[in-house]
C-alpha cells in the first residue's frame, strides 16, 4: 500500500508524522525489512502474537520512502506521481515571492 501526500510543508509534516508514529510502536523499516526477510519463521509468532490483539497493529508498517524505493514501484504509480525532496519542499518555502511588474508600475 502506498500513501501518497502533498508535495508542501502540510504534506511533509503528515508524513513525518505518520513515519515517527509507525516507528515509535516497532514498525518502522527497520523491522518491516527484517520480518519480510524471513517471513517462513515469522508465520508462528504472528499468530500467537494476534490472539487477543488487533491484526491490524501487527500488520501495518510504515516508513518514509527513499530515492531506492521508487524501484519498488510499479508502472502505473510512476506514471501518476510526482515524488518531491524534503530539499525541494524547504527550498519552495525559501524561494523569493514572484509578483507582477505591471500591477507595480501603475
Amino acid at each position: 500500500m502506498l500513501v501518497k501526500f502533498l508535495g508542501t510543508f502540510t504534506g511533509l509534516g503528515n508524513a513525518e508524522k505518520l513515519h515517527k508514529y509507525f516507528e515509535e510502536k516497532k514498525h518502522g523499516r527497520e523491522e518491516f525489512e527484517h520480518n519480510t526477510s524471513n517471513s517462513s519463521n515469522n508465520s508462528n509468532s504472528l499468530e500467537e502474537e494476534t490472539q487477543g490483539g488487533q491484526l491490524e497493529e501487527h500488520l501495518l508498517y510504515g516508513y518514509l520512502g527513499i530515492a531506492e524505493d521508487l524501484d519498488r514501484l510499479d508502472f502505473n504509480t510512476k506514471k501518476w506521481i510526482l515524488v518531491k525532496s524534503k530539499k525541494e519542499i524547504q527550498e519552495l518555502a525559501n524561494a523569493p515571492v514572484k509578483t507582477d511588474d505591471k500591477s507595480l508600475n501603475k
